[in-house]
């Protein structure tokens, strides 16, 4: 099995790929010059196991944190449980923590 995380600016979102199949996304917003938040994540419901929206998740900040200097923010539960597990993973001068308006709730991006 392989999966690759490969993004896609101009749709501001990552796409997972198992096998070279896309079995997930993570969508953001650009906020301003300073932000970046992530605004959803979604696995294909026959591919849930095995941790892939944790695997893509980690990834993705993986990303933003090599490629930008832009704060992350989560508007996103699985996004907002996955930083608390890791509540270092981030430094806080990086960490925009969850949005106020948003929540830990997810907006439906479809």
């Amino acid at each position: 099995m392989t999966l690759e995380v490969v993004h896609s600016p101009a749709s501001q979102r990552y796409v997972l790929l198992k096998d070279e199949l896309e079995v997930g996304h993570t969508r953001y917003d650009l906020r301003g010059d300073e932000e970046l938040m992530i605004t959803g994540t979604f696995i294909d419901p026959s591919a849930r196991s095995g941790g892939l929206g944790a695997i893509m998740v980690k990834r993705v900040i993986d990303d933003i944190l090599a490629t930008t200097d832009k704060k992350i923010t989560s508007g996103c539960w699985f996004v907002t449980e996955w930083l608390q597990r890791h509540p270092h993973y981030i430094e806080d001068a990086r960490s925009g923590g969850v949005d106020e308006e948003l929540g830990n709730s997810c907006r439906i991006v479809d």
